[in-house]
């Protein structure tokens, strides 16, 4: 077996995770895991159609301010990019203390499938990592950051 960083951390946020469930229901790994998939689609569906407003009740302030920016920015082309999730771990659990949220980091892999007048190309030797960081709002999960 092969030992990495990554896998260690990831076993370390299993066993921190196994412990908050006890307490509070919203540390579940799969609705967890299910919430950021959801997000990273629908971050990609809205750079793809440029309408950001989709995002709002998703993500905090200023990563919806990051978001549109971001948005605002790009350049138009004639590929559509649609990702492929290859596996989606999470990276690290943090229980809120004093005035900081509770908050978790799922690390996404992905591939992206490109389609340029009709014909669809997957790169499947480009594989994508981004660390994607969410914070509680209520009984919820929204996204907090986005790191390449």
């Amino acid at each position: 077996m092969k030992l990495s960083w990554t896998s260690l951390r990831i076993s370390i946020a299993g066993a921190k995770l196994s412990h908050l469930v006890q307490k509070d229901k919203i540390w579940d790994h799969g609705s967890m895991a299910e919430q950021a998939r959801i997000i990273f689609y629908l971050v990609h569906k809205a750079k793809a159609s440029g309408n950001i407003e989709t995002l709002k009740k998703q993500c905090t302030i200023s990563c919806f301010e990051k978001l549109k920016a971001e948005i605002e920015n790009k350049q138009a082309n004639s590929l559509t990019i649609s990702p492929l999730i290859k596996k989606l771990a999470i990276l690290e659990v943090q229980p809120g203390k004093n005035n900081k949220p509770d908050m978790f980091c799922a690390l996404i892999r992905f591939y992206i499938k490109e389609i340029e007048n009709g014909k669809e190309i997957i790169a499947m030797n480009k594989e994508f990592m981004t660390k994607w960081t969410f914070v509680r709002q209520g009984e919820w999960w929204v996204l907090n950051e986005i790191k390449s």
